[in-house]
């Protein structure tokens, strides 16, 4: 595997940053481990377990064909625990994404691009993520298989198994190369198109304000079913990693290596839905379109 397909609002990294200004000095953050000075952490990430519907609306039988134009939200949860603190915070990446879904009999193809990167930042967090319209508007590609299938008591599921994503990085083996830290690495991508290397966020806040330049990487699986002709709703699974390569001041990357962030383990805190775009309008839909109306779509 050597590229992504897709990507959330890339910025769960900022998460572990700031648990760790938090609580600097007091010992409980835990450090990535890298892999012999090459990058970050380099265990290999496996195929998840489908992950469980994540609704609690009544499926609709008589949707059989998921084939036209949906705008699809992916939403990952985020948990930081820091020392001084008493209570985790939990942040929200989110990534908008305007795709075409083909069928053939249960097989079902989704391709497309992200049209907008949006971060839910907990109100406890001191140090607030500002997604920058370079990386949030960037038409990142989208692409999955999987299946609309009969689970085996005659409810159609949407079943899209792991893909890999990574951001900022070309590397030969997505799954398990180790993120680069070096911005003169020659694998790290101004994905953003910058002039900085990985992809850069700003920090705003009263702990510590400044800009991150990141390699970020995270594995999804998603598992749904229709709600109405043009809604599907659904549980999301995923895990991540990240390497600072710069930052600006210089202190956020050697401040970084003391803290991780995680998924949130919580059941259905992860999700996704994909509301479908009347066949009338699909012709005229574009990025600018689907940032315009992913409010009203999609309750952003």
């Amino acid at each position: 595997m050597t590229h992504p397909h897709g990507f959330l609002s890339g910025t769960w990294v900022l998460a572990a940053l700031v648990g760790m200004l938090a609580g600097c000095g007091s010992g409980a953050t835990t450090p990535a481990t890298p892999d012999a000075g090459s990058g970050a952490d380099s265990a290999c990430i496996t195929e998840q377990a489908v992950p469980p519907l994540c609704t609690t609306n009544p499926v609709s039988p008589s949707v059989t064909d998921l084939s036209g134009t949906w705008v699809l939200e992916l939403i990952g949860a985020q948990t930081v625990t820091a020392p001084t603190y008493s209570n985790p915070f939990h942040l929200k990446s989110i990534g908008v994404i305007l795709v075409q879904v083909t069928q053939t009999a249960s097989d079902v193809g989704v391709a497309g691009h992200y049209c907008d990167r949006i971060q839910h930042d907990d109100p406890a967090n001191p140090a607030k993520v500002v997604v920058l319209p370079a990386w949030g508007h960037l038409a990142f590609p989208f692409q999955r298989s999987g299946t609309f299938a009969d689970n085996g008591s005659g409810q159609l599921e949407l079943t899209l198994p792991t893909a890999i994503e990574v951001a900022g990085a070309n590397l030969a083996d997505s799954a398990c190369d180790a993120l680069p830290t070096d911005p003169n690495d020659p694998r790290v991508v101004d994905i953003d198109n910058d002039g900085f290397p990985g992809l850069t966020v700003d920090l705003t806040g009263n702990i510590l304000s400044g800009s991150l330049m990141s390699v970020q990487r995270q594995a999804t699986a998603l598992h749904g079913v229709a709600v109405a002709a043009d809604r599907i709703e659904g549980g999301m699974t995923y895990e991540s990693d990240q390497s600072v390569v710069e930052s600006d001041p210089s202190n956020i990357k050697a401040l970084y290596q003391f803290s991780k962030a995680s998924a949130d383990p919580a059941v259905c805190a992860s999700s996704f839905v994909m509301v479908k775009v009347p066949d009338a309008d699909a012709g005229a839909v574009d990025c600018d379109w689907v940032r315009t109306n992913e409010g009203t779509l999609l309750g952003l």
